[in-house]
């Protein structure tokens, strides 16, 4: 049986929760992606790497940013970000995984080890897998 580890994308995009909803959605578009990784940093973090807080969606710009006339320009992605975040174990079974982004109504979920953030994973990658 295939899990998320099988389906997922570990060349996760990440941006800073201080980025502006506009530069998130240029880099969306400049990337042709449809979702990026939300991080935050601070003295309390250890290491280089910050913390993924969040995921943001080009759903997310449009229905919370777009719709609800927003600055984009000076709204931050973390006004916006999906939350709460939803993560799953990259152990799961992609038909569980399906299942519950299908009930959730989301496209994008983060995959996890060791409640460690290790990849995304989108419902087009989950289809594509479950053809297979």
């Amino acid at each position: 049986m295939l899990s998320l580890a099988d389906a997922m994308t570990t060349n996760l995009k990440k941006i800073p929760c201080e980025t502006s909803v506009v530069d998130a959605a240029k880099r969306m578009r400049d990337e042709r992606i449809g979702a990026l990784a939300i991080e935050r940093f601070g003295e309390d973090l250890k290491g280089a790497e910050g913390q993924v807080v969040g995921l943001i969606t080009e759903a997310d710009i449009v229905r919370k940013a777009v719709a609800e006339e927003i600055d984009l320009a000076k709204t931050t992605v973390e006004t916006v970000m999906m939350t709460p975040m939803i993560t799953v174990e990259a152990s799961w079974p992609l038909e569980e995984a399906y299942d519950m982004m299908r009930d959730s109504g989301v496209r994008y979920l983060l995959v996890t080890q060791a409640r460690k953030v290790v990849g995304l994973v989108s419902i087009r990658d989950l289809l594509v897998h479950l053809k297979e």
